[in-house]
C-alpha cells in the first residue's frame, strides 16, 4: 500500500495496517515517538523518507495516537507485536 494526502487513519485497524506497512513494506524500525525526519539509512546515510514522505507519515502517526487515545488502546503494543513478529519473537 502506498500511503498518501488522502489517506487517513480511522480505527485501531487502520493504526495495525499502517504499522505493518512501516514494517513490512518500507523495512523500518520505527518507533511511535520518533519523527520520521530522523529515520535515515545505515547504508550511506541519506534519509529513508522523503520530505513529503515525512509530513504524510507524521501525520498519520498523530492520527495513529489520536485513535488510540479514543479507544483506550495502547498505540506502542501495538508497535511492539509488530516488531515482535517481524523479528521472529514469540511473546506469549
Amino acid at each position: 500500500m502506498i500511503y498518501g494526502k488522502e489517506n487517513h487513519i480511522l480505527s485501531t485497524k487502520d493504526v495495525e495496517t499502517f504499522f505493518h506497512h512501516l514494517v513490512y513494506e518500507r523495512k523500518v524500525n520505527f518507533h511511535p515517538d520518533d519523527m520520521f525526519e530522523d529515520y535515515v539509512s545505515c547504508e550511506g546515510g541519506i534519509n529513508t523518507f522523503t520530505i513529503d514522505e515525512c509530513a504524510i507519515y507524521n501525520r498519520l502517526m498523530d492520527e495513529c495516537f489520536r485513535v488510540c487515545d479514543n479507544e483506550g488502546v495502547d498505540i506502542y503494543s501495538i508497535g511492539l507485536k509488530e516488531l515482535q513478529t517481524a523479528l521472529g519473537i514469540n511473546v506469549a
